[in-house]
Order: structure tokens, then C-alpha cells, then sequence
């Protein structure tokens, strides 16, 4: 499908925009690049702030230094409103044409500003929305719910945002900013929608079932009081889950810094400590695998060394038979059906007359044919258990043995972990990096990250007890409760509820683990794609939200990553966000290359123009950004180019 654009923004003495001005901003054949350069405080931002103006009735992206935007300043045009009196009134609009190649959508939102003895009051007008229908175009009562189908007020963001500040989304306490991100785009409004309905149902289902008397009542308020303290334990669990996440990109914000340490001494123990890691990882997962393929072992060894001489003394037995030619049978079932076939027995009867002989020998064959069949499958089969578990034994033997020599690893690896922290913690360098500090913290941190790991065991066995314990009262509810009749529906009704609860949610988490993977493929690209550095990079997104950013030496630089390396992530986080989450809607960024240097926005502007090549893009750029070499690099797919010419508290938007 192709993609929305804005095809034109127009203003109409809105902040520093004196009179009506129409920026063009369609997409020319392929080229789908639109650049607005402005001086620092010429209303670049208030460009941006214009659209979420129109669309959402605020300005979210405001500046701290004196530019327009400020949100002491009044809406309308400053100079409009010098020659009005106390009391007098000015009006403005935002006016944005949306559609693929031509205008099906005109949005528009007005603005009053009233002077006062104290300075300006302003006072937003309604969304107003005129929609193409054929050749006409009609006026739309709903404007909001046609602006929430093509980009919804809770995932603009991720369209329309402030690259400047991109740098800080990966700070500190940035995995719940990106679980919230990737929740926003995920689409699962309806599913939350239906859990919630579940819920309210279930919570009715449950009042009535209050009414109950008796032991049905006593089981039912048990098990909704056992139901309710699990739920308290799942959301500690979650809660230290969060905590871990933030505690473990502290840790890589500090190995990054130790990486960095001008000692060399430092940087080598920082790479002895991170191969450490990675060992102590290893060693953790084959003893827990070793430990499974023991536990499998006994458990299938275990009725063989059991019935072990039960199975030596039928072997034992079925040899002494072969020997004394009682085994295979002297009468062979072949024999009897020769006999059978013929129509005479061995002593002569005529067997096609005599109906009682003839079933006789009918039931000796079947019987000498079990019989041998199952001597034979015994002599062959009981040989091989008995060897099966001396195998078995002797695999559960070697387990242990090279689960014991990995314990002694793993003690030996956790000791030298413990003093390369100790004599890190004990350097006095004159340097920036301060390695005892950081050692100090980042072993703080550890033992945080350990107490919590431990909290995250107990509790979860506590909730595996409060599992039996509910699963217990719920079948001991539900036999009280059906006695009866008149809850056999209400009981019926409450199983309908909980087994569309389970399923709705197992689709939740299966569609949010496919966004998740959709998203660190696409992050892993759009870095690639934009990093100026000459390496390849892989980009991972953990399921506790976390992004591990690892070199071709496998070690994990989110922790030092610089601010402009932070703000590439933070696009490449936000490009792939607005690659999966449906919305074909166009991408304003305000000061992209901000916090970029001279060498690297040579890599990033050649890399921009396929980056997202359907989806019509517009930057606004200061000239430091826009730079000859940037706009060489990016001639080829700019559509229009414009130039905010600053003068006197006032902007007026020129083509260049």
C-alpha cells in the first residue's frame, strides 16, 4: 500500500509565521526526501510543532532556549497582535492536506489569541476535517476517529519526533521506554479490549458467586484471597524483572566506560573479565543441560536396575530352556496348520467331520504361536534391556563426573571473576576514568542483581505452591458449587470465560514476540545502514526489552555508546517501529544530525536516501547539519528544499 504524505502544511499567523504560508511538501516521482533548513531559533521546531498542533491540539516539542515556541508565547503572530487593544482578538489556523498523490484529507484547526492587561490568552479550536468523496468534499462529524486510523495519538511519536533528544532514549531506565514503544505499535487494542471485558465478566461471575452459601461460599472467598496474593507475587516478579534490566545496562554503561580506560592493564582485565562472563554463561548452560540428561537417565534406568535380577533370572531361564530343546516349542504352530489344512489329524480322525477336534487344534495353534512368538521376542529382548541399563548407568556415571569437573570450573572462573574485581577496585589512576569508582559500583550493582535473582527463585516457587493451592480450591469449588442446579450455568459461563482469557492472552504474547523480532531485524539494518563506523554491528532486543548492541569482537557497547551513536540507535529503534506498525503514515524529524559530527553525517547523509524509501520523509535541519557535502549526498532524492528566512520575530518559508 503505498504510504500517505503530506502533501502541504499551510500556516496562518501561527507563531512567528506572519499571513498565510503554505509549505509544499509532496514527493516528486522518487524522490521522497523533504529538507526545511533554518537557523537555531527560526521556528524549525515549530514546524513540527505545527503538525501535532493541528492533528492533537498540543505542541510537544517545545524548546528550552528563546524560540516561538515557548509556551508563554501566544499563538497568533506576535506583530498581528501589537496594534490590538485590551480585549481585542486575532485568529490563526494549521491547515494539513493529507493523501498518496492527491489530496484526500484537509485538516484544520483554529486558534484565537486575546490581549489582556497581563499579556495574551489563547484558546484552541476544535479539529475540523474535510474529507474527498469523489469529486466533492464533504465536511466529517468524526474527524478524530479518520485521524486515529492513520496515526493514533499514542504512536505519533514515532512519526513525528525531536531527533536532538533521540540521544536520551537509551539512558538510563530505557527498557521500559522501549516496551512501552513497541506496546504502543503492536496493534493489540482489541485483544486488551476483549481481555478486559473477560475481566469484567469474570469480576460479575464473581460477585454473583459471592451469593453462595455455605462451604461453597467459604471455598469461593479462599480461593479468590489465593488467587489475589499470586497476583501480588507475578507482579513483583515483573517488577524485579524491570529492576534487573535497569541494574544489567547500568553494568554495560560501566564496562563500556572501563573499556575506555587510557590503562592498558584496565583494558585487558576488562576483556579477560568479559571472556570470563561468557565462560561462566557456558559452563552454567551445559551443567543445567548435563544435569536434565541425568535426570532422563535415571528416571529410564530406574525400573531396569530395579527388576535387574527379575530380568538376569528370566534370561537365565530362557537359556536353560534353549538348551534342553524346549525352546522354540517341540510343536510348532506350522505343523498344526498343516494338520488343519489337510483335514486329518496325526491319530487319523477326519478332522472335516469331527467339528470338536478341529476347534482343538484350531486353539493349539494359536496358543503354540503366542507362546513361541512371545519365548522368541523374550530370549532377544531381555538381553538388550539388561545391556540398555548398564548403558544407561554408566552415561549417569560420566554425567556426574563432568558435572562435578564444571562445578570446579565454574568455582575456579567465579574466583578469578572475584579478583579481577577486587584489584580493579583497588587502581589509582590520574585519569578521567575513575576504576575504583566504577568497580565499586559495578560490583554494588552485581550483588543487587544477585539478591534479586535469588528474590525472583523464592517467589516464583511460592507462586508455583499458590498454583497447586488454587487449582485445588477451584476443583473443590466448582464440585461444591455444581450440587446445585441452579449454578450449573453460572459454572458453565465461568469456564468460558477463563478458557477465552487463556487463549487471548497465549495470541497477546505470540504477537508481541513476533514484534519483537521484527523489530531488532529492522533495528539491525537501519544501525548498519546509518553507523559511520566500518564494522558490522548485530543489534539484539531481549525479551526483558533490553538492546545489546555487539562488535565483531562480541562484546556489548550500549553501555559506550556516544551521544551520537546513542541517537542513530534511537532512530534505527524508531524507523523500525514505524516499518512494523501498520500506519503508512509520512515521518517528520527535527534536527536529525544534531548531536553528529563533521566525518560521520557524511556516512549517515548517503546512506538517508534508502533509508525508508517509501515513506516520504521531511528533516529539519539547522545549516550546521545541512551541510554541501549532507545536501550532495541527499540531491538526488530531495523532492523540496526550503530555507526559513528569519527576520525581526518573524519567518517567512523560502524555496532554495
Amino acid at each position: 500500500m503505498t504510504n500517505l504524505q503530506i502533501l502541504s502544511i499551510t500556516l496562518k499567523d501561527y507563531r512567528q509565521y506572519k499571513g498565510e504560508q503554505t509549505i509544499d511538501l509532496r514527493k516528486r516521482g522518487e524522490h521522497h526526501i523533504n529538507v526545511i533548513e533554518g537557523q537555531n531559533g527560526a521556528g524549525k521546531s515549530n514546524i513540527l510543532n505545527s503538525i501535532t498542533f493541528c492533528f492533537y491540539g498540543t505542541e510537544e516539542h517545545l524548546k528550552e532556549e528563546k524560540e516561538g515556541g515557548l509556551e508563554t508565547f501566544p499563538l497568533v503572530n506576535r506583530d498581528r497582535l501589537e496594534d490590538l487593544n485590551d480585549g481585542g482578538k486575532a485568529t490563526g489556523y494549521v491547515e494539513i492536506e493529507l493523501g498518496e498523490t492527491e489530496p484526500e484529507y484537509v485538516f484544520k484547526r483554529e486558534f484565537t489569541t486575546i490581549k489582556t492587561d497581563g499579556g495574551f490568552n489563547s484558546v484552541v479550536g476544535d479539529l475540523n476535517l474535510q474529507r474527498r468523496v469523489n469529486r466533492d468534499w464533504k465536511p466529517v462529524d468524526n474527524p478524530n476517529t479518520y485521524l486515529n486510523e492513520i496515526l493514533p495519538t499514542r504512536v505519533h511519536e514515532y512519526f513525528l519526533f525531536d531527533g536532538e533528544r533521540l540521544h536520551k532514549f537509551f539512558e538510563e531506565g530505557y527498557p521500559e521506554r522501549v516496551r512501552t514503544a513497541i506496546l504502543d505499535v503492536s496493534h493489540i487494542e482489541l485483544l486488551n479490549r476483549a481481555l478486559e471485558h473477560l475481566d469484567k465478566m469474570d469480576t460479575e461471575i464473581g460477585r454473583k458467586a459471592s451469593n453462595f452459601e455455605g462451604e461453597a461460599k467459604r471455598l469461593k472467598e479462599e480461593l479468590d484471597e489465593t488467587k489475589q496474593k499470586r497476583e501480588r507475587k507475578k507482579e513483583r516478579i515483573d517488577e524485579l524483572e524491570r529492576d534487573i534490566a535497569e541494574a544489567q545496562s547500568n553494568i554495560d554503561r560501566i564496562d563500556g566506560k572501563l573499556r575506555d580506560s587510557s590503562d592498558a592493564a584496565v583494558r585487558e582485565k576488562q576483556e579477560r573479565r568479559k571472556y570470563l562472563n561468557q565462560r561462566l554463561d557456558q559452563l552454567n548452560d551445559e551443567i543445567s543441560e548435563l544435569k536434565n540428561e541425568t535426570t532422563e537417565g535415571m528416571v529410564e534406568a530406574g525400573p531396569i536396575v530395579y527388576n535387574l535380577k527379575a530380568l538376569d533370572f528370566t534370561h537365565q531361564q530362557f537359556a536353560e530352556l534353549a538348551q534342553a530343546g524346549q525352546l522354540p516349542p517341540k510343536i510348532q504352530d506350522w505343523f498344526v496348520q498343516e494338520l488343519l489344512e489337510s483335514g486329518e489329524c496325526i491319530c487319523g480322525a477326519d478332522l472335516d467331520s469331527d467339528e470338536e477336534k478341529r476347534r482343538h487344534l484350531a486353539e493349539l495353534e494359536q496358543e503354540m504361536s503366542l507362546v513361541m512368538q512371545e519365548n522368541l521376542e523374550g530370549k532377544a529382548e531381555i538381553p538388550r534391556i539388561i545391556d540398555d541399563g548398564k548403558d544407561l548407568v554408566e552415561d549417569i556415571i560420566s554425567n556426574r563426573k563432568k558435572i562435578s569437573e564444571k562445578q570446579d570450573e565454574l568455582g575456579e572462573v567465579d574466583r578469578e571473576l572475584r579478583d579481577i574485581s577486587n584489584e580493579l577496585k583497588s587502581y589509582d589512576l590520574p585519569e578521567d576514568v575513575d576504576v575504583s569508582s566504577l568497580e565499586s559500583q559495578r560490583s554494588e550493582i552485581e550483588g543487587r542483581i544477585s539478591e534479586m535473582r535469588q528474590e525472583i527463585g523464592r517467589v516464583e516457587h511460592e507462586i508455583e505452591t499458590l498454583d497447586e493451592k488454587v487449582n485445588e480450591l477451584d476443583n473443590k469449588w466448582r464440585e461444591e458449587a455444581a450440587k446445585e442446579t441452579k449454578h450449573r450455568t453460572m459454572m458453565r459461563k465461568l469456564d468460558f470465560v477463563e478458557e477465552a482469557h487463556e487463549e487471548l492472552t497465549e495470541i497477546k504474547s505470540t504477537i508481541l514476540a513476533q514484534i519483537r523480532e521484527n523489530t531488532e531485524e529492522n533495528m539491525n539494518r537501519y544501525f548498519n545502514d546509518l553507523i559511520w563506523k566500518d564494522e558490522d554491528y548485530t543489534v539484539e532486543l531481549g525479551d526483558d526489552y533490553t538492546v545489546s548492541v555487539y562488535g565483531r569482537h562480541g562484546d556489548n557497547k550500549i553501555g559506550s555508546l556516544s551521544a551520537g551513536e546513542k541517537q542513530v540507535l534511537a532512530l534505527s529503534f524508531m524507523s523500525a517501529l514505524t516499518k512494523i506498525s501498520g500506519f503508512n503514515a509520512p515521518i517528520v524529524i527535527d534536527t536529525p544530525l544534531g548531536r553528529i559530527s563533521s566525518k560521520p553525517k557524511k556516512r549517515i547523509a548517503q546512506n538517508l536516501p534508502s533509508y525508508l524509501v517509501d515513506t516520504q520523509i521531511t528533516f529539519l535541519m539547522t545549516d550546521e547539519e545541512y551541510t554541501d557535502e549532507v545536501r550532495a549526498h541527499l540531491q538526488n532524492s530531495v523532492a523540496n528544499e526550503y530555507l526559513l528566512d528569519y527576520s525581526n520575530e518573524i519567518t517567512e518559508v523560502k524555496e532554495k
